[in-house]
């Protein structure tokens, strides 16, 4: 991609990546949502598909045959959240020649100009990789585990702040929008992550190179059946998302290790033991035992995940060979 200037980012071009796992009605609802943004420089709709059971591969391939935007990958198993971006970012780059790719998971309800807002960034920065939109709750509040990372470590600039562009570190894969260089810079997302965390890795491994912004009125509804705070295990009510916490526990600890930083790397290891002393202490906590489990193993899993960073195109072997030796 060559650089994008003022004057041509009305001419780019985009390619939105949604991956879904048997939630068939809300991805029709994503879907419907892209199809109506008001921008004319949304090209390309992927759908990752994870081996879905619901109906969702019948649908997707009806409505390939009515709207030539979208682009159909139905996996032959569900390899995660982290493992279907992961193919959806490789079908960005070696299926279209989009600038960008917008990324976002089945229940990210877009809004008419979400897309216009993000792009927006590159006429205050040419030379941004990455922005991510103000994700919101179906009752109008934050989406508490969306909120982008402020650079500085400044939360009320994006919580309570009126600045329409925040300079941050990292966000989620609820409507963030990356530019064609940096995916060719830094790889694919950790699809060995399979679920929780890979989106702040791979942001943070953007932002590492390029500027990232948050971009306040991209407005975007995350449509989930809960609004928890982010890896709040102590507080977790439903027995069947307790496996989801042993991916938490091991992938922030690599995450922390690829920031080089003895301190951040111990502070996160300290978040995981005050994990796990709420759990410990806290009254009424539910599932006390499995908990305590689950925060000892996925830690001790932890120690010693790293798995390689992996690239889409070969012709750009030599930026992986730079970008690993830069940033491990």
């Amino acid at each position: 991609m060559s650089k994008l200037f003022i004057d041509d980012i009305s001419k780019a071009s985009v390619s939105a990546v949604v991956v879904t796992y048997n939630r068939l009605e809300l991805l029709k609802q994503s879907v419907s949502a892209l199809q109506n943004q008001h921008s004319q420089t949304l090209k390309h709709i992927i759908i990752i598909n994870g081996a879905s059971t619901d109906g969702t591969e019948k649908w997707i391939e009806q409505e390939s045959k009515k709207d030539d935007k979208i682009i159909v990958l139905n996996l032959p198993k569900n390899i995660g959240g982290a493992g279907g971006f992961n193919q959806g970012i490789r079908a960005f780059i070696e299926k279209t020649n989009d600038d960008f790719v917008w990324l976002m998971d089945d229940d990210s309800l877009v809004t008419k100009d979400s897309l216009d807002r993000l792009l927006e960034v590159w006429k205050v920065d040419p030379a941004a990789g990455m922005a991510a939109s103000h994700d919101i709750w179906k009752d109008g509040t934050w989406a508490n585990m969306n909120m982008a990372a402020p650079l500085f470590s400044d939360k009320i600039k994006v919580y309570y702040g009126d600045q329409p562009f925040v300079r941050i570190k990292h966000s989620t894969f609820v409507s963030t929008i990356v530019s064609r260089m940096a995916v060719l810079k830094v790889g694919l997302p950790q699809k060995e992550y399979f679920i929780w965390g890979d989106d702040i890795e791979y942001t943070q491994r953007v932002t590492h190179f390029f500027p990232g912004f948050f971009v306040r009125n991209s407005i975007v509804l995350h449509a989930s059946g809960q609004n928890p705070l982010p890896g709040d295990i102590s507080g977790e009510n439903d027995k069947q998302r307790l496996p989801r916490y042993l991916n938490e526990f091991r992938n922030r600890l690599c995450t922390s290790r690829r920031r080089h930083s003895l301190p951040k790397y111990l502070k996160t290891l300290a978040h995981n033991i005050f994990d796990l002393l709420k759990v410990i202490l806290k009254p009424g906590v539910k599932f006390r035992i499995a908990k305590l489990g689950i925060i000892i193993k996925g830690t001790w899993n932890g120690f010693f995940f790293n798995p390689p960073i992996e690239y889409a195109d070969s012709d750009y072997q030599y930026r992986a060979e730079v970008t690993e030796k830069t940033w491990k």
